[in-house]
């Protein structure tokens, strides 16, 4: 049998496993109750306090959905920067246009 522990506990194991900043406990509590893209943290609410097991937030964090912002491509990143760097150079354009004592309203 897995021995319960307080989501304050779990926050810590939480850093230790996946050498991330602890969560607020309220974090997880949250993770317990709403989900993160329809996975939940098994949890349970006993006497007003809520409790989990290390088996419970190991298994969350194994089913817990990975960020979509996942890119193996950089020309992706160096396009998008040369998009930005582009619109920065006709911003300064603009602004060099504009005549001195002119205030913008």
């Amino acid at each position: 049998m897995t021995r319960r522990i307080t989501m304050q506990a779990a926050a810590a194991y939480w850093a230790k496993i996946t050498g991330t900043p602890r969560p607020h406990r309220g974090t997880l509590i949250r993770w317990a109750t709403k989900g993160v893209r329809g996975v939940r943290l098994v949890a349970e609410p006993i006497a007003g306090r809520w409790y989990t097991t290390s088996d419970a937030i190991e298994d969350f964090h194994r089913r817990m959905p990975r960020p979509a912002m996942t890119c193996s491509d950089p020309t992706v990143f160096t396009t998008r920067a040369a998009q930005v760097e582009r619109a920065v150079g006709e911003l300064d354009q603009m602004l060099a246009r504009r005549p001195a004592g002119r205030r913008a309203n």
